[in-house]
């Protein structure tokens, strides 16, 4: 008598260990389809474990890219998000995301901005018309490749008090020892006198800490330091997404009527306190139409340091926290004309405005300059440009029951 065939295996009945082999190659959109097949699939999924696995593959694998917001965030969808993968920076997916469906913006709210991208999750808010200074901005997480969003419940401190100016800072960071996504919003306080032209800081506010895991709000103790005057955030094209990935953010300031004195100060997301990071002690000696920016290479942190038309320095710091471990790496003088520094971003790669409205991409192994078309500058304006570093990720944004 003739053997039965053997009926197939499914998937579902595949060793845990070979299945999860599988599935960790599929991408986060796909994975979430699955979580639907079944709830042992839903369980295996939703493992910890297995969402960091999936993310470090992709990360090793070089599944990074970067993405071009225009206007930011392109609300009215007129402008597509281009994402350009890193192992071909010059190829453009303009249909690689698209705003979640469920995002209602309110009436009144015209304005957005990036806070930052870690492990797959955008931050974002959402900012009413200039001329209404009674709304805070509403505050946003989302997980593009699973479609997830989260609307952050309100703060406490509000970030306009009317009678006074408010200059709002928001970061996005992951604290890897609580394994938590935080955002940290604070405020610099300053009076207006009489001359509309001029502002003095007065003093900086409570410092208030979203925990995702937690999904609320609290203030802290520690406040910004006292003693510095101004964060020196470039307000123009810029890389969203280097800091904040190691428990720690970062802000390149300035101390009190000392425009050339500069400073780093940290915050601990683990410990929820300030600290600060000594800049290079010859950065601080140069005249003050030397440009600093700060980003990040290889992961360790890196102060870059140029003039108009002249050289690129880029210092790094080999080993976090400590002043003697700051090295000069690079030095950029083969470029001509306004190249304005960006950062490092993807493989190691430099990041450079160009002329005729254009980015570059710098490898520094191959001493190659790919340039990258930047679409409808004309209409919006470079300033309006933010690229944002991304990878596809399974990291869900509730937060833990």
């Amino acid at each position: 008598m003739d053997k039965l065939p053997k009926q197939p295996t499914t998937m579902e009945k595949l060793p845990e260990e070979i299945l999860s082999d599988i599935l960790i190659r599929l991408p986060a959109k796909q994975l979430a389809q699955f979580r639907c097949v079944s709830k042992p699939m839903n369980a295996l999924l939703s493992q910890p474990s297995f969402i960091k696995s999936h993310l470090h593959r992709s990360i090793h694998n070089n599944d990074e890219m970067f993405m071009v917001f225009y206007s930011e965030l392109c609300l009215d969808g007129e402008i597509p998000i281009i994402a350009h993968p890193s192992h071909s920076p010059d190829i453009e997916n303009p249909n690689f995301i698209n705003l979640p469906a469920s995002l209602t913006i309110p009436p009144g709210y015209t304005h957005s901005s990036i806070i930052g991208s870690l492990n797959g999750l955008i931050c974002f808010g959402l900012w009413p018309t200039y001329t209404v200074f009674v709304r805070d901005p509403i505050i946003c997480i989302w997980n593009p490749s699973l479609n997830a969003l989260r609307i952050l419940p309100p703060y406490t401190i509000p970030a306009s008090l009317g009678f006074e100016g408010i200059d709002l800072h928001i970061r996005f960071g992951y604290d890897p020892e609580t394994d938590d996504y935080k955002v940290v919003k604070f405020s610099r306080l300053f009076q207006q006198p009489a001359s509309a032209f001029e502002s003095y800081f007065k003093e900086w506010l409570e410092v208030e800490v979203y925990s995702m895991r937690k999904g609320s709000w609290k203030l802290i103790n520690d406040r910004f330091p006292s003693h510095v005057g101004w964060i020196s955030e470039f307000a123009g094209l810029s890389i969203i997404g280097s800091d904040g990935h190691d428990g720690h953010i970062h802000w390149l300031c300035e101390l009190n009527g000392k425009i050339t004195k500069h400073t780093i100060v940290a915050f601990d997301l683990a410990t929820e306190t300030f600290g600060e990071i000594p800049v290079p002690d010859s950065i601080p000696q140069y005249k003050k139409d030397r440009t600093k920016l700060f980003g990040h290479l290889s992961g360790n942190l890196c102060v870059m340091s140029y003039m108009e038309d002249g050289d690129i320095e880029v210092w790094v710091m080999n080993e976090y926290g400590v002043a003697e471990s700051w090295v000069k790496h690079h030095v950029f003088s083969q470029f001509s004309g306004n190249i304005v520094p960006l950062g490092f971003i993807l493989n190691k790669e430099f990041l450079l405005q160009g002329d005729k409205n254009r980015l570059a991409l710098y490898d520094q192994i191959a001493a190659k300059v790919n340039s990258l078309e930047v679409i409808a500058t004309s209409r919006f304006g470079f300033d309006r440009v933010k690229i944002v570093s991304y990878v596809d990720s399974l990291v869900w944004i509730a937060p833990a029951s």
